[in-house]
């Protein structure tokens, strides 16, 4: 993205240019959706990040458990739907950028 971003700056101080004035407005446009998807990338990247640190506190309970202790599926569900819904929400956001 770093790459992306000195590009867009070089494309625009050429577009200051009175002949390629006609350009600046879609230029900036890009530029802005090149940060939305950034910053949908980077809160995808942070919410899965999240995720599989509660997956992983989860298997580490199931495995602390063993195979003598029950543990009820509604406790389960409790431990398992925060982790789908930011799972989904992440999804979501970048599927609506990209």
């Amino acid at each position: 993205m770093h790459r992306l971003h000195d590009a867009f700056a070089a494309l625009q101080d050429q577009l200051a240019r009175k002949p390629q004035a006609c350009a600046r407005v879609p230029a900036a446009q890009l530029a802005h959706l090149c940060r939305d998807i950034e910053d949908a990338v980077v809160e995808t990247i942070c919410h899965l990040a999240h995720s599989q640190l509660g997956l992983q506190a989860l298997l580490d309970l199931l495995a602390c458990l063993g195979d003598d202790v029950r543990l009820p599926s509604s406790r389960l569900l409790q431990l398992l739907q925060p982790l789908d819904k930011r799972v989904e929400a992440s999804l979501s956001r970048l599927t609506g950028v990209l």
